[in-house]
């Protein structure tokens, strides 16, 4: 049976607060180990039992992406796929297993399902490489914002079957283990925010992603930078790191990959 090793990075989260999770990672029989990285002091989590579970302390709270390298780093090797999987998500078995069997012998490096609210509302977690004028109108112009997510939601198309999209939602990253490997896991320059981003356009690059809106989990997304001036700033901080990366106006990287998206839709 396929082996899939699951991430979660703790930071101060209660067990009541990531239960859910893991009650419905432990139910899947293709989940064979469920790593939590505490990047602070838990309370619960060292002592939790469970045959599948594995405690790791990390060196401190040195980031979402630090926080998973150190499961993947230890753990990669061991499974066919790796899941980044976030504290707040839930599915339903049977889902899970049939994203599972769908993706086990695809040559993409990176999986998507659907994303949804608890009452079934997109989250659009499937989208095209950001310009800064993306980022910046979604956090200071609602009204810019609108019209521009259109475009980079994908929300202009109805997407039922699976397509290449070069940004995948970082809530629920499902890799083939080969290709993490190779990717070396998650800038670790980036403390929080747009890791994800980075990560998706490197294994676009290097072994193609892809979005599957058959299968779906809900996600409990509450964009905290939108309700903390920290967060905001981390947030800035990353796109800044994010975009001298790859580049401001001029990124042709960019423009290819959203295109060899655009196309696929428009088949």
């Amino acid at each position: 049976m396929t082996c899939v090793i699951v991430s979660i990075v703790l930071f101060r989260h209660s067990y009541f607060e990531i239960e859910k999770t893991l009650a419905c990672l432990l139910s899947s029989p293709f989940v064979c180990k469920v790593i939590l990285v505490d990047n602070d002091e838990s309370d619960w989590a060292f002592k939790f039992q469970h045959e599948k579970v594995v405690y790791l302390k990390s060196d401190g709270n040195f980031g979402f992406g630090y926080g998973h390298n150190f499961a993947i780093n230890r753990y990669v090797s061991n499974s066919d796929l790796f899941l980044i999987c976030n504290p707040d998500i839930m599915f339903e078995e049977s889902e899970f297993a049939q994203l599972v069997n769908f993706v086990k012998d695809r040559k993409e490096g990176l999986f998507l399902p659907k994303i949804v609210y608890a009452n079934g509302e997109n989250q659009f977690g499937a989208r095209l490489l950001p310009t800064p004028l993306n980022l910046f109108a979604r956090r200071f112009s609602k009204k810019l914002a609108i019209g521009l997510d259109q475009q980079y939601l994908l929300k202009n198309y109805t997407i039922q079957k699976p397509i290449f999209a070069p940004y995948l939602s970082g809530c629920f990253m499902l890799f083939r283990s080969e290709a993490l490997e190779t990717l070396k896991g998650f800038d670790e320059r980036f403390f929080m925010y747009m890791e994800d981003i980075d990560i998706s356009r490197r294994c676009a690059q290097q072994f193609g992603t892809l979005y599957c809106p058959q299968f779906s989990v809900v996600h409990a997304h509450e964009q905290a930078s939108y309700k903390s001036i920290k967060l905001l700033k981390a947030h800035i901080q990353s796109a800044i790191l994010y975009f001298n990366k790859w580049g401001w106006l001029y990124d042709s990287n960019r423009k290819l990959l959203n295109d060899k998206c655009i196309r696929g839709l428009s088949l």
